[in-house]
């Protein structure tokens, strides 16, 4: 009787301990492609994040271990930089980023950079144009009538950096973080060619083209 009493006091104090330790938050969830691949993420309900696309009918090409996976009903999101995929009208199946090595969204490829994916805008070799998307957050207008505060508001901003090999550069749109690019023998004529070409040091398609320019001249980057 003693000895069942024992045993049962074991037990009791195993199951305890493991209720503890597993939570739901420690099991990992997994979702199985058409392909029969499964990848490990979370599963979330559906928020307000913001995200790459408005709706979520966009084609995805996982790449992983140079394995490519289709898959359909992904998007993008920016608040916490990972992918996710619509389960169904409430829940979301966000992908663990370690498991990623790059994808691509309606044909815009994503890279993971220092475990932040970046939009690929323009790709030569080693170098390369890069688009990060942020979030800032802007606070509500204080009324100095009633003494009340509006409600705090987010948007959606870009970082832009150049990849020369293996630095990174920031990337202002103006002329003059563009032209820092070169050495001052070559910004002459890389404003030019610019020029010439009628490119803008504003609009995002020229930039891509003028940093297409300076990588054809990459022996005068700096």
């Amino acid at each position: 009787m003693k000895k069942n009493i024992i045993i049962s006091l074991f037990c009791l104090f195993c199951a305890q301990t493991f209720a503890q330790q597993i939570t739901i938050k420690n099991i990992e969830s997994r979702l199985i492609t058409h392909q029969g691949v499964e990848f490990i993420g979370d599963l979330k309900d559906v928020n307000n994040d913001e995200y790459a696309y408005s709706n979520w009918g966009n084609q995805g090409v996982l790449f992983v271990d140079s394995k490519a996976y289709h898959l359909s009903n992904i998007n993008f999101n920016i608040t916490t930089n990972c992918f996710e995929s619509r389960v169904n009208k409430n829940q979301l199946f966000s992908f663990k980023s370690s498991n990623l090595d790059s994808v691509s969204l309606n044909n815009h490829l994503y890279k993971k950079i220092r475990d932040s994916f970046y939009e690929v805008l323009l790709e030569k070799g080693n170098n390369s144009l890069l688009k990060k998307y942020d979030i800032t957050f802007r606070p509500g207008i204080l009324n100095r009538l009633d003494g009340t505060v509006g409600k705090s508001s987010s948007f959606v901003v870009f970082k832009y950096l150049v990849k020369f090999e293996d630095k990174f550069t920031l990337l202002e749109f103006d002329k003059k973080s563009i032209l820092s690019l070169v050495n001052d023998d070559f910004q002459k004529t890389l404003e030019k060619l610019i020029d010439s070409e009628n490119l803008s040091y504003r609009r995002e398609n020229d930039i891509i083209k003028i940093i297409e320019l300076v990588f054809k001249n990459s022996d005068k980057m700096i």
